[in-house]
């Protein structure tokens, strides 16, 4: 559920301008009139009316039908840019119990009084992550609310611009309880009558739509984790490159057990009867990062803020795939021939979408292709990202389709020569949307900064051949988190430098330099303080003579998944729009092969 960070809040305060307010319309589809409660104060709602409350930045609490406590809840907490929300039906009292009956057993109560749905209003932007979603609950086992205390992948996030619709009754159902116990369902009905009769005689005519007061959630329903919850000091650094320090206190597992783990994630899978399936295709190699190797512990990275000084503020995740919630960017480095590129987002449960594509025939959507040589010699704060050039060694004046192919370094003897002269030619990919147009960006940005690909479920598939080159050789391919690339990928950024990974680095496929024979690649998650194993070498052999089809996975509906799959350069039609979830299930459940099995 939505924690609640009071002291955070403020503290945030001072540290931010403040952001302009949230706002949340009640609606009340139900038959009766519905008793709004925010944990300080009530107001009624008749049956088809509505009313609007203004979430002022900081704020964190919850709202129900009525003061009792076995009530379906709606939680938001508005922070760091983003509103976090949530509906939970966890029976209070319940302690550490991972299941809803076992929590219902256990306290003798129910979490649901009511039907409720919350819509994001997201008409007014095109950048919203797969997180910032429409949550609907219609039963007390319903599947997107908390169902009990550590069920952390409940919780979402939109851009605290954008405004919600909590409607009570979604589809005009009464306000009755239904649960799976006739006691519990005959005195949560008793209770929900006489409550809504006390209710409407005394507080009808008090009704009132001032900001709730911010107050702190029953500690018995509270949760020590949240799913991407994020919180800001500020400090400053001279340093050209960030740091960052982990709070995790969890203990790594061994890149052996690393190797073989397989994903157990329960969600249910849907789909909409159109989304693609690959039964055919087969996997010649993958790694699988799960739990705490995929970044399910709460850490810190520092934040930039400025470039000329490279200050920093510290952010604070916790998530189940660790940092790579966030927006992230993929790199491509030469000698290689790249043929496809597909960008897939979800939800729990649901088929996987196409959002951005890119084919060597020069189809370009959604997608934009950058390096680092718009390098500003004046000293100015800027960063070096900009524009590509179709063969990625120089800079354009606009987005450029790409044409494919990236070479290898040209004059290996050049120490510090960069990109396409000490080693191959680099591009990283975005989205189109600049962040100036869509709501800003976290962390420092000018105006070559590009909005990554955002949320915890997303999903890229890239059909590649790493020919043999004839210099240093090198290939790699590695994912960053969007901001290393909009403040200074080789300079001052969030990612830091060696083992610290601080906001992220996931490398895919890499030729590394301990692999003399240049005939394999690699793949480490570099995230927070580096302290967690940090990956395989040399888990897969390097496509040379012919091309391959990397899927990287990362999934954080259960536990945390992260998954790189080798398919067959063949095995994936890059015209599908969306992926089964039962194919992406399939793919994460299955066992791991790779050279070092």
């Amino acid at each position: 559920m939505v924690k609640v960070f009071l002291a955070l809040s403020a503290a945030m305060a001072m540290a931010a301008p403040v952001a302009a307010s949230v706002s949340v319309t009640f609606v009340n589809s139900c038959s009766e009139s519905v008793s709004l409660y925010d944990n300080s104060k009530s107001e009624t709602i008749a049956a088809g009316s509505s009313t609007t409350r203004e979430l002022a930045d900081g704020y964190s609490g919850m709202f129900r039908d009525g003061s009792d406590d076995e009530a379906t809840l709606a939680e938001f907490s508005v922070t760091g840019g983003y509103t976090w929300y949530d509906i939970s039906v966890i029976p209070p009292g319940s302690g550490s119990c991972t299941s809803y009956e076992a929590c219902k057993e256990l306290t003798g109560k129910a979490g649901y009084n009511v039907a409720m749905s919350i819509a994001p209003d997201t008409s007014s932007t095109k950048s919203a992550s797969s997180s910032c979603t429409t949550l609907k609950c219609e039963s007390e086992t319903c599947s997107d609310a908390y169902l009990y205390p550590s069920d952390d992948s409940k919780t979402h996030s939109c851009p605290d611009t954008l405004p919600f619709t909590v409607t009570f009754c979604p589809g005009g159902s009464s306000t009755s309880t239904t649960t799976t116990s006739s006691q519990s369902s005959t005195q949560q009905s008793s209770q929900s009558t006489t409550q809504q009769s006390s209710q409407s005689t005394t507080q009808q005519s008090s009704q009132s739509t001032s900001t709730p007061t911010a107050t702190t959630a029953t500690p018995e329903v509270a949760s020590d984790y949240e799913s991407g919850k994020v919180s800001l000091t500020t400090t400053t650094s001279p340093s050209s490159a960030s740091t960052s320090t982990s709070t995790s206190t969890q203990t790594s597992t061994s890149t052996s057990t690393t190797a073989t783990q397989t994903s157990t994630s329960t969600s249910t899978t849907t789909s909409t009867g159109s989304a693609a399936s690959f039964s055919s295709a087969t996997i010649s190699s993958s790694f699988v990062y799960n739990g705490t190797d995929a970044g399910s512990a709460t850490g810190t990275y520092g934040k930039v803020t400025a470039m000329s000084s490279c200050s920093t503020e510290d952010v604070t995740v916790s998530d189940p795939v660790g940092p790579l919630s966030e927006q992230v960017s993929m790199v491509f480095r030469g000698p290689m021939s790249i043929y496809n590129i597909a960008v897939f987002n979800a939800t729990s449960g649901s088929d996987w979408t196409k959002v951005s594509s890119y084919s060597q025939n020069g189809t370009q959507e959604n997608m934009v292709f950058m390096n680092n040589l718009n390098i500003d010699y004046t000293g100015a704060d800027s960063s070096p990202q900009g524009y590509s050039t179709a063969d990625g060694s120089g800079t354009a004046t606009s987005s450029t389709t790409f044409g494919g192919s990236l070479a290898d370094a040209s004059d290996a003897s050049k120490t510090g020569g960069g990109p396409c002269v000490a080693t191959g030619c680099e591009v990283n990919i975005m989205t189109e949307t600049n962040c100036a147009d869509e709501d800003g960006c976290i962390g420092y940005y000018d105006d070559m900064g590009f909005h990554g690909w955002d949320g915890g479920m997303k999903m890229f598939v890239t059909k590649v051949q790493m020919p043999t080159g004839d210099s240093v050789n090198r290939p790699a391919i590695w994912m960053l988190n969007a901001q290393v690339v909009r403040a200074n990928q080789y300079g001052c950024n969030c990612r830091g430098e060696g083992a610290e990974g601080g906001c992220g680095e996931l490398d895919i496929a890499e030729v590394i330099e301990t692999n003399t024979d240049k005939d394999k690649v690699s793949t480490h998650y570099y995230f927070y303080d580096g302290s967690v194993s940090a990956g395989g070498d040399n888990y897969a052999a390097r496509p040379t003579d012919s091309a391959v089809t990397y899927v990287t996975i990362i999934d954080n509906s259960s536990t945390g998944t992260i998954k790189i799959i080798e398919l067959g350069g063949d095995d994936f039609d890059f015209d599908a729009d969306a992926v089964s979830a039962e194919q992406v299930t399939s793919w994460i459940s299955a066992s791991v092969e790779n050279l070092l099995s």
